[in-house]
């Protein structure tokens, strides 16, 4: 599997890591989560050994349920303890997981495609102590992972989930295609419509509308050469007009007496 960039020491996360995914963050829930529990635990102690010391024999059976209340708290806060140890966060460039549930064991998950916002929130508690909250908002209606608190480090989660999110340089891959200087565009410009190499035409095109302007001044010059050598002469031909026909006059032959009278109809 692959896991770099995290350093995933659980091995409840070998469970549900797939083949060849990447995780990109991993990581328990910050330990500012347990203060609560700890605080009430500590505060609990001293108010009943300063009841235990202060109270007279007669309050001996009030005091014994001091000390009662006292231990639940202390089992509270093992029971917190191990759910915090249980609990992961983890974002992979696939899919986003949050593994919770000590006695029933449960995974929540998100695939980073579904994924169509991500506000990101810190109180002020929570720039002191290092923590932040996300909350994830994505296509669907019902939604298995929707708050995620208490996460240590979240400006570099932040930005490390964003960059998978969006990709390198803030594009979304889907909506605004590919990076226009990597492999794929680059192996697309050098193909022509069909897959074949370009023409010299084409990659004269494709320079001059990119806007390089060194296509020009290229050491290696264009991929055609102009002929030097000069053009064979030739004779335009020139369209004469028809003359017309002159009438034949008296000059032109003598025996002509003029135009042959018609004979005339006979009257009846």
């Amino acid at each position: 599997m692959g896991r770099s960039g995290s350093r995933v020491s659980s091995r409840i996360l070998d469970r549900y890591l797939l083949d060849g995914e990447r995780v990109v963050v991993a990581t328990r829930q910050h330990w500012a989560k347990l203060l609560e529990p700890v605080a009430t635990t500590l505060a609990g102690f001293l108010l009943v050994s300063w009841v235990s010391g202060s109270a007279d024999a007669a309050f001996g059976p009030v005091t014994l349920g001091l000390w009662w209340i006292w231990f639940a708290l202390v089992a509270r806060l093992v029971w917190r303890l191990l759910e915090w140890r249980n609990e992961w966060f983890v974002a992979t460039d696939k899919r986003l997981l949050l593994t919770y549930g000590l006695i029933t064991h449960k995974v929540a998950m998100m695939p980073l495609r579904k994924v169509t916002d991500m506000n990101y929130a810190r109180s002020p508690v929570g720039r002191v102590l290092g923590y932040g909250q996300f909350l994830l908002e994505s296509a669907g209606q019902d939604q298995a992972m929707r708050k995620i608190g208490w996460l240590p480090d979240p400006d570099n989660a932040y930005r490390r989930i964003c960059d998978t999110i969006f990709g390198p340089g803030g594009r979304d891959v889907d909506e605004d295609g590919p990076d226009p200087g990597s492999d794929e565009v680059e192996s697309a410009v050098r193909s022509g419509p069909h897959g074949g190499p370009r023409s010299g035409e084409d990659r004269q095109e494709q320079a001059r509308g990119s806007g390089d302007p060194g296509w020009e001044g290229s050491t290696e010059g264009p991929s055609w050469e102009v002929s030097t050598e000069e053009a064979a002469g030739y004779a335009p031909v020139s369209v004469q007009a028809r003359p017309r026909r002159r009438p034949i006059t008296v000059e032109d032959d003598p025996d002509a007496t003029g135009p042959v009278p018609r004979p005339s109809r006979e009257v009846e």
